[in-house]
């Protein structure tokens, strides 16, 4: 972390030079007003003080006064400013680390877990750049003024004051480790309740269908009370400081006073000097005082660091992006292709042997846990490759760049992602500066057409965040719309037909032969009505190719595609 802190002050050193000076200034001028009284008491004592002469003092008072506040305003202005600037900084460099993983990656954080790293960690650090910067400079810059003043004005008053002050920073000391633990524990508390609230709000409509309004309840009560328990903890400790500064500088006055009367006594000493010790031990409790924060701060920074650096080298445990562009989707070829996930104890795809040529529409089909979403995902390069073939354009699929393998490929998953954004910004994501024109016809192609006129502001409607206010029908049709605008080489559509009725099933795949007439299609499906046109289908079970052909074909060979599609006949009243 501090080495982080150092390279961003190196960065912007220059703003950070006019920091310390314009703190050094304030800090001088902090002692200025205590020397003025400290010879005004000497005056008085002496009967020496003249009207001349405290006018004079009264004007360098009402100056230092001023300058004090310029300095302060410049110095508070600037510092959390650049604060400010780097929690932007690491913010934007966090979120770029989060665009370019892949799924591995977000396997290894909880959701609620991102977001408390990007608010509350950012946020703590952030403190430790602004607040905590300003501590050190300021507080130790009073402490570097301060007390070499009161050692020339009597060594031995000063060290016996300065005893009590000691066992303050000590006292700070052992219960900043104890603060430390709570800190963490209290995070990860936060991190705890981030998750729930986004666990409810994802599944708010799961939630009521089965009247668990009161369990969730409960559950986050306990959560907050968890995090309300914590947070008292941490309060618990930080309240113990005031007492003791309290106590301990009680303890320095007494001293200061006690020995500042037999120095008085002595001659080795003036009042106003006495006076002047007891204004500069009450001057240090403000710093000292800023220390025991700074404990805190400190603490909270380390915690956030870590947590913000674990984000930002953690992996996705990706190959290395290949090195060329991928100019257009000719050919791609699966050869004895094997696959598993991360921590799976089998594969899920064996033994895949398939090309897929430009211009092909396939439809995969197979029973529910079959392997076709994990067929489809290694066109997206979501994982590690597998181990056998995978080619494209006669390459390893290694030798190409990702985001241009990205580029190429319309995806419509099967959850499908809605922005709490309208109509048209949603589909507008599917291809940058897209036209009004171009929108339209995407959704015709997607006949979401005379749903969008029964919406009270047609394209302009808000849809509520990931599409809570519509139907899973026009939320797929909607993501189909997208991927259409995109106008892609490769439109991958997985079971995105599933909760749309036949009729409209039927429109969309005209509108796919129409539109998309020799261009590369892969429709993955339960519905066999959807593929019945295609130029190839292929039929998984356990992750393998158990059959694959033309329509015909596959109806001729009387298998498991032959008596699915019979089934699905006679549901649908021998509707084709």
């Amino acid at each position: 972390m501090i080495g982080l802190i150092f390279r961003y002050v190196k960065q912007h050193k220059w703003l950070y030079l006019l920091v310390a000076i314009t703190l050094i200034v304030y800090d001088v001028c902090l002692l200025i007003p205590t020397k003025i009284i400290q010879g005004l008491v000497d005056k008085i004592g002496q009967g020496s003080l003249t009207r001349a002469g405290l006018m004079q003092d009264m004007l360098l008072l009402l100056g230092v006064t001023i300058l004090t506040y310029v300095m302060a305003y410049i110095w508070h202005l600037k510092l959390f400013q650049s604060s400010v600037q780097f929690k932007f900084d690491m913010q934007q460099r966090s979120f770029r680390k989060l665009v370019v993983m892949r799924t591995p990656f977000y396997e290894k954080f909880r959701s609620g877990d991102v977001m408390t790293r990007f608010s509350t960690d950012v946020e703590g650090l952030m403190d430790m750049v602004g607040y905590g910067l300003m501590i050190v400079v300021y507080a130790g810059g009073m402490i570097a003024f301060i007390i070499p003043t009161m050692f020339f004005i009597s060594w031995e008053i000063s060290l016996v004051a300065l005893i009590p002050m000691t066992v303050l920073v000590a006292a700070i000391y052992f219960v900043g480790q104890k603060q430390d633990k709570a800190v963490e524990v209290n995070r990860e508390a936060v991190a705890g309740l981030n998750d729930e609230v986004l666990e409810v709000v994802e599944g708010i409509r799961v939630t009521r269908a089965y009247s668990k309004k009161e369990r969730q309840e409960r559950k986050f009560q306990e959560r907050t009370r968890t995090l309300a328990r914590g947070g008292d903890n941490i309060m618990a400790l930080q309240s113990l400081y005031n007492p003791l500064a309290t106590i301990l500088l009680g303890l320095a006055t007494i001293a200061i006073l006690g020995m500042g009367a037999i120095f008085l006594e002595r001659g080795q000493v003036s009042l106003g000097q006495v006076i002047a010790l007891q204004l500069y031990t009450v001057s240090l409790l403000e710093p000292f005082w800023m220390l025991s924060d700074f404990i805190l701060v400190y603490q909270t920074g380390k915690t956030s660091f870590a947590k913000l650096q674990e984000l930002v080298d953690t992996g996705d445990d990706m190959e290395e992006d290949g090195n060329e562009w991928l100019a257009g989707l000719d050919e791609i070829v699966f050869e004895n292709y094997d696959f598993s996930y991360p921590q799976a104890e089998r594969n899920s795809l064996t033994g895949i042997s398939w090309t897929l040529k430009a211009g092909q529409t396939v439809g995969i089909v197979g029973k529910t846990g079959s392997g076709k979403t994990t067929l489809v995902r290694q066109f997206l390069r979501q994982y590690p490759v597998g181990t056998g073939g995978f080619t494209i354009n006669g390459q390893s699929v290694l030798d190409f760049k990702r985001d241009s393998i990205e580029k190429k490929i319309g995806y419509v998953p099967q959850e499908h992602v809605l922005f709490s954004k309208s109509v048209r910004e949603n589909i507008a994501l599917g291809k940058v500066g897209s036209q009004l024109e171009e929108i339209v016809q995407a959704i015709e192609t997607a006949d979401f057409t005379k749903d969008l006129e029964r919406m009270s502001e047609g394209m302009e409607t808000m849809i509520g965040e990931r599409g809570v206010s519509i139907s899973g029908g026009q939320k797929q049709r909607i993501s189909i719309a997208r991927a259409f605008l995109r106008n892609p080489d490769l439109l991958i559509l997985d079971d995105s037909l599933s909760a749309v009725d036949a009729r409209t099933e039927r429109q969309i795949i005209e509108n796919i032969q129409r539109e998309r007439m020799g261009k590369t299609n892969i429709i993955v499906t339960h519905r066999l009505s959807a593929v019945h046109h295609a130029d190839w289908v292929l039929v998984l079970e356990d992750g393998r190719i158990v059959e694959e052909g033309t329509p015909a074909q596959l109806l001729a060979n009387e298998g498991w595609y032959y008596e699915q599609y019979q089934r699905q006949q006679r549901q649908e009243g021998g509707e084709a």
